[in-house]
């Protein structure tokens, strides 16, 4: 009889999954990571999993991402992402034709190929390929797309786990449409989708900064509560970093430096009477610009890097709509494995502006 041997490890994770459905439901979180795998749920209940190669491995950065809609009978997406991080790794992508195909192995079987754009390095997986990847957390899996020598390895330390999670916030475990521990049940209790929000936005004139008289400005300091405890600047640092730009005829948007970091800095922004007294209003101490759009929608932005190479994100978006400040948008761009400008979009919190 053939014996089959199972790593340390390997048993450790197994263990740790066990526990984790045992003690379900743990929480209906939005967000989770595990190991070289996450997952992200937006305000409309789609949810998104993500998955890298191991920061341990030599291969080429490779990822993968999974959406799902909330609702009965939703297919889950599969997309793959190159990207290289070394010069070595970007020696292998100017040697690559404008349009390659990957070949994709789990386990040495092979799966058929991905078209990927130079241009993009970005392709779809079939649903075939998709099947197979799901199927491949319940039980050790070496995951390879090739192109001659050239191998991309993705890690499957944690997709169980993710996918597990994925199918709790979904209430989607046990049933038959579970992403990881089918079962039984129909979908008919399973997490409905929720409709994207809309925001009626008010629109503005210019993003031009206005200049206060010497006397207004320096009462406008004085009016404006600085958190000392968020706000690691010193409140008498170079007030002269106050800036102001219209709202409305009556509205104006006051902001000052508010921190920084080794990577970033924060702009504390506020709502204010054009006129004293000023009255502010905090929208929040982590800002990046404020802008106006186009269609004249304007933005309170934060972007903030993770890392310095800038390979991970996090943004958020603030948009005026002639009261106050709402947030429209939530994201972040996925673990920090070598994608310049992050893997994916991942969003938290999603709306529509429609312009008042």
């Amino acid at each position: 009889m053939k014996k089959t041997f199972i790593s340390l490890s390997y048993l450790k994770q197994i263990v740790f999954l066990l526990l984790l459905l045992n003690n379900l439901p743990l929480m209906a979180a939005a967000s989770f990571d595990y190991y070289d795998w996450q997952m992200v749920c937006d305000n409309t209940n789609t949810c998104r999993v993500a998955g890298y190669s191991s920061e341990l491995t030599d291969s080429l950065p490779v990822s993968v991402l999974l959406t799902r809609k909330a609702g009965k009978n939703q297919a889950i997406k599969g997309e793959l992402k190159l990207a290289y991080f070394s010069e070595e790794d970007e020696k292998v992508f100017n040697a690559l034709p404008s349009i390659f195909q990957l070949e994709m192995r789990i386990n040495g079987n092979k799966l058929g190929f991905v078209s990927i754009e130079k241009g993009e390095l970005k392709g779809n997986l079939s649903n075939k390929q998709t099947d197979a990847l799901l199927a491949s957390p319940h039980k050790k899996s070496k995951i390879i797309w090739q192109y001659k020598t050239h191998k991309w390895v993705l890690s499957d330390k944690g997709s169980a786990a993710v996918l597990i999670k994925m199918d709790e916030y979904q209430k989607r475990l046990n049933t038959v449409g579970a992403s990881y521990k089918k079962g039984t049940k129909n979908e008919k209790n399973v997490l409905a989708p929720k409709t994207v929000p809309l925001i009626y936005a008010q629109k503005i004139s210019s993003d031009e900064e206005v200049i206060l008289a010497p006397k207004a400005m320096k009462n406008l300091y004085a009016a404006l509560p600085f958190d000392e405890e968020e706000c690691s600047i010193d409140k008498d640092y170079d007030n002269e970093n106050i800036k102001v730009f219209e709202l409305s005829s009556t509205k104006a948007l006051a902001s000052r430096l508010c921190w920084r970091a080794a990577y970033n800095e924060g702009i504390a922004y506020w709502i204010i009477n054009k006129k004293q007294p000023f009255n502010p209003k905090h929208v929040t101490n982590e800002g990046s610009e404020f802008y106006v759009g186009d269609d004249g929608v304007g933005f309170i932005s934060m972007s903030q890097k993770w890392r310095g190479v800038g390979d991970c994100w996090s943004l958020k978006d603030f948009v005026w709509d002639g009261t106050k400040f709402q947030i429209s948008n939530e994201s972040s761009t996925g673990l920090c494995r070598g994608f310049a400008g992050g893997a994916w979009s991942l969003p938290t919190l999603i709306s529509n502006i429609k312009v008042k």
